[in-house]
């Protein structure tokens, strides 16, 4: 008779507990491991995000690369950037209207792409040029500098999204590269967040020497 009531009290005690589901205890552990896979998880989710934009703006960048060569080769020269060469468009950032002639009148590109790194938190920059990728072309003498030595010059803001101007907001007007570069452009060796923007130059000008020697999607 005893050991049945020592017995049915255990069950009851089983039961009891199974109704209670966790402890609190029991609950912090698992509230600390869910929190400890966020943690291993979101710095690769973070990373393969930026991956992904690089690898899309390098695609857009080759793509602006095709665009000018074409018109290069219809009008012997690279398309001109400066605002004040376009009437008519004076709302558009000042990015977007040195694409211009590259989707006017030829359709040289069939849309001006969007940098995905240009970031709408960076209020400053959003509202002087825009999201659109920076466009510089140094033909005719005019901002030698401007492109490290070479006939033109595109940037991404990169993965700070902060519009650099291919490494002259930093360095100022270059006389050929300044010291640690390619450091100024963003390269995945110095860490998938690091600074610099992805700076992509045309052809070698023969005028400047010397001229700051930068590998396209490096």
């Amino acid at each position: 008779m005893v050991y049945f009531i020592s017995f049915y009290h255990s069950a009851q005690h089983l039961r009891s507990r199974s109704r209670s589901g966790f402890t609190l205890i029991e609950l912090l552990i698992v509230i600390a491991i869910i929190l400890i896979l966020i943690a291993i998880a979101l710095p690769n989710f973070l990373s393969a995000q930026i991956r992904a934009k690089v690898t899309n703006a390098i695609g857009d960048l080759r793509t602006i690369e095709t665009a000018l060569e074409s018109y290069r080769i219809q009008y012997s020269k690279y398309p001109d950037w400066t605002k004040n060469l376009v009437r008519g468009i004076d709302e558009a950032h000042p990015n977007q209207i040195r694409f211009y002639r590259l989707t006017t009148p030829i359709k040289f590109l069939k849309s001006v792409p969007d940098d995905p790194f240009a970031s709408f938190t960076n209020t400053e920059d959003i509202r002087q040029w825009g999201i659109a990728y920076d466009y510089i072309d140094c033909q005719r003498g005019k901002d030698d500098n401007s492109c490290w030595g070479h006939l033109w010059r595109l940037n991404s803001w990169g993965p700070d999204a902060r519009n650099g101007w291919g490494g002259l907001r930093d360095f100022g007007v270059p006389a050929g590269c300044p010291r640690g570069a390619p450091l100024f452009t963003y390269s995945p060796t110095n860490g998938t967040n690091s600074k610099g923007d992805l700076t992509w130059v045309g052809p070698k000008d023969g005028r400047i020497k010397p001229y700051c020697h930068i590998r396209n999607g490096a």
